[in-house]
């Protein structure tokens, strides 16, 4: 009977090992700097309840392309770059609903790079990995079977990530081996991920660009944003950041944001007026250095600030961003 329990007991601790095992090669094997999500996610979830009134959400334009501690410096809005790598818009709206459980902000600022794009029935990647951060919630179970869908062996890879990203190994760097948590202090810019880097780059004429529509599903979620917004009582602003590229939605988003009552800037048309210099502004085509991050910064939060009811947090001696901004 003893002998028979060791057994037991030994096949558990066994299994327990290998799954811990698994588990951890699959979070080294992972993809490179997906970690740094989770660090800002975290970081998030750190701040005192109902102490941001401007949270941005977005893909990689918005998470190194705007440093929100400008907005804090230049205006005293308590702000928090809520964004992260790739983030389509279904990701966006996941982050929304997330952010919304411990904050009451004033304004939403959305970065539109992807737009248009929603992931749908779709293998585990970077961006739903780092979802993983997020607690689980009706949202988040919605975004996941959207991703998804019905294919179950798709959520064993979320869950036990070695299952998608054991090939990863061949490309692994020393950030791999790092602890989510370790690395970059997402306090003290408020989840901004800015570089500073320089690449010269040459910036497209906006008056040139090929214009889209926005595709159906996507618009269904941005209508889902916009309700959202308004049943929360937040000013919606969304806004395209200048890269090295044409962006084919800018008229599509005017005409989206003037049927649905929110507000669309489009800062190509503001390059000359922000100071924009593509020799010195760019960490590369498709993104803003820490120089560019600051002006884009210093334009929305002039527009909003001169736009919406937002508080001079400077006003308020010894705040919470005050006190932990670098």
């Amino acid at each position: 009977m003893l002998r028979n329990f060791k057994r037991i007991l030994s096949c558990l601790i066994i299994i327990i090992i290998v799954a811990f095992c698994i588990n951890h090669i699959g979070t080294v094997c992972s993809p490179v700097y997906s970690g740094d999500a989770f660090n800002s996610i975290d970081t998030f979830h750190s701040l005192p309840e109902n102490s941001v009134e401007l949270i941005a959400y977005g893909s990689s334009h918005l998470w190194k392309g705007l440093d929100v501690t400008e907005m804090y410096k230049k205006y005293g809005i308590a702000a928090y770059n809520y964004g992260c790598n790739w983030q389509h818009l279904n990701t966006t709206l996941l982050f929304i609903k997330d952010s919304l459980k411990t904050q009451s902000p004033k304004v939403a600022l959305v970065e539109t790079f992807n737009v248009n794009g929603i992931l749908e029935n779709t293998d585990l990647n970077g961006e739903i990995y780092y979802t993983r951060a997020i607690e689980n919630s009706k949202a988040k179970s919605e975004y996941l079977k959207q991703c998804f869908g019905d294919d179950y062996t798709r959520y064993l890879s979320y869950y036990v990530p070695f299952v998608a990203f054991h090939s990863n190994w061949n490309n692994l760097i020393q950030w791999n081996f790092m602890n989510p948590t370790d690395g970059f202090d997402f306090l003290k810019t408020m989840g901004s991920f800015s570089s500073d880097g320089v690449m010269k780059i040459e910036l497209p004429d906006y008056k040139t660009f090929e214009q889209w529509s926005i595709s159906a599903k996507p618009r269904a979620v941005l209508n889902e944003i916009v309700k959202i917004c308004k049943e929360n009582d937040i000013e919606l602003v969304l806004y395209t950041a200048p890269f090295g590229r044409e962006y084919t939605l800018s008229d599509a988003l005017k005409e989206y944001a003037k049927e649905n009552d929110c507000v669309y800037l489009n800062l190509f048309e503001y390059t000359d007026e922000m100071k924009i210099d593509p020799s010195k502004d760019f960490v590369d085509v498709g993104h803003l250095n820490s120089s560019g991050a600051k002006k884009v910064a210093a334009f929305l939060g002039k527009y909003i600030s001169s736009k919406y009811d937002v508080t001079d947090m400077r006003e308020i001696p010894d705040n919470f961003w005050e006190k932990n901004i670098k």
